[in-house]
């Protein structure tokens, strides 16, 4: 049977003081951050503004994926009311607080970059601006107001602002009662932003109390608004790149792709930065064979939301709907990296993770976690980039000196942001019941698991 130790909550809190980012980490950071920078410059300084902004919007997804993403693993835990992921609830939580990191690059998007969609008068790709008059008696006459610019750009800007505003009082509610008993204990060490959460509260049980009803309540609005409002992003943001192609499966297949990155986020994250926030003991290989098993799910019901996609638009032999897949699965620029994306996103993670134990080896999990994340990124770019460039020939060289370096960059600033959270705050949920293993809980290990660890 799993057990867990009992938690030195004082021992834990004592730590947050004298903690700060790696040095390697923040250098790596900084580095992957001006990647980022020199990535953009090198786009706009040579012209390939179009690209530039498609690599941008394709980074933005991915991080608002991973952020909102992070709150999702949380609510998940706790209307499941879950033992099992508990360790890294608060991981997925410093996740969750980018949120306004986020959503200023999201209005910076909106402002400056919408004139990489065809349906804007103001549209830089030389295909536009595309006619949204409808073109046959089946389209909806309604999608020139749709498309329109503001009611696009302030359609985003509330629909998010919503999600995240739900978001963080979901997140208040859930650091309260930890902040508020570090805050009894270390006092004036104690980070000043912490009383934007904590207010002029002291009573740790109360805060609890409220903490896990509002959390109950406000995981179950979350669970809808994010499927909506994710939705809202798939379709807005990428979607309309290509307006007179649609999916009903996309905006699903779009939300459900950005849980499971964060799940393959958080089992790196776990893993190679359980040391330094001195949580070794509960980040176990228990708690990621779990995840792993839970990644190798989203790996397959990702292949079925792509295939459910393809099917009926194959099968129905529907004009408008078959260019789009035509582009990225035909054409020799692009055919070949919808191949890889098919490699990374379920042949490789499908093989790999049907081992039990490579879900409890620290390296192999890691590594094959980075491919997941990576395999989404380039599936991103393959929605994205056919319906901004419309060459004869795949661009590597912008691919590799302005998305990949933009995508770093944007990586870059999410994860030195997290660890920064991460480094003044509580590692792991010191008041939360659930933390300890479930006594029902039994995991059966082979006699030779000990390197698994």
């Amino acid at each position: 049977m799993s057990s867990q130790p009992h938690i030195d909550i004082n021992a834990h809190i004592d730590a947050i003081p004298g903690r700060s980012i790696p040095k390697n980490f923040k250098m790596a950071g900084i580095a992957a951050m001006a990647i980022g920078v020199l990535g953009l410059g090198f786009g706009f300084a040579t012209g390939e503004t179009a690209w530039t902004w498609g690599s941008f919007l394709v980074a933005l997804v991915y991080i608002l994926g991973l952020t909102q993403g992070g709150v999702m693993y949380a609510v998940i835990m706790t209307l499941t009311k879950a033992h099992w992921g508990r360790p890294l609830k608060r991981i997925a939580e410093a996740f969750g607080l980018f949120i306004p990191v986020a959503y200023v690059l999201l209005v910076l998007f909106l402002l400056l970059g919408t004139g990489i969609y065809p349906w804007n008068p103001d549209t830089i790709l030389e295909i536009g601006p595309v006619d949204l008059k409808p073109h046959s008696e089946f389209a909806w006459s309604a999608k020139p107001f749709w498309l329109s610019k503001w009611v696009f750009i302030g359609r985003q800007m509330l629909v998010v602002g919503f999600m995240f505003l739900l978001s963080l009082l979901y997140l208040r509610n859930s650091l309260k009662p930890d902040l508020i008993a570090a805050k009894a204990r270390i006092g004036d060490k104690a980070p000043g932003w912490w009383n934007l959460i904590t207010g002029s509260e002291t009573d740790v049980q109360k805060a609890c109390d409220n903490g896990e009803k509002n959390q109950q309540i406000l995981g179950v609005l979350l669970a809808f608004t994010y499927a909506f409002g994710f939705s809202f992003i798939a379709y807005d943001l990428m979607m309309s790149l290509s307006p007179w192609w649609f999916a009903n499966m996309f905006g699903a297949w779009t939300f459900m792709s950005s849980i499971w990155i964060t799940f393959a986020a958080l089992g790196i994250y776990g893993l190679a930065g359980r040391d330094w926030l001195g949580i070794r003991s509960f980040v176990t290989r228990t708690v990621t064979h779990d995840l792993g098993k839970l990644c190798l799910a989203l790996c397959m019901f990702w292949a079925y939301t792509t295939f459910a996609q393809l099917l009926p638009i194959w099968y129905a032999n529907m004009p408008e709907e078959t260019d789009f897949l035509l582009v990225r699965l035909h054409l020799p620029q692009w055919n070949w990296l919808a191949q890889v994306v098919g490699v990374m996103c379920f042949v490789m993670p499908f093989t790999v993770l049907a081992s039990r134990g490579i879900k409890k080896m620290k390296w192999p999990f890691i590594a094959i976690c980075a491919v997941i994340m990576t395999g989404i990124f380039l599936e991103r770019t393959l929605v994205v980039m056919p319906s901004i460039h419309f060459g004869d020939t795949f661009p590597t060289m912008n691919f590799l000196l302005i998305s990949i370096p933009t995508f770093i960059g944007f990586l870059g600033l999410f994860f030195t942001y997290v660890t920064w959270v991460l480094s003044n705050m509580p590692p792991v949920g010191l008041t939360d019941a659930r933390l300890e293993v479930h006594p029902w809980d039994v995991h059966i290990h082979s006699a030779d698991d000990a390197h698994h660890g």
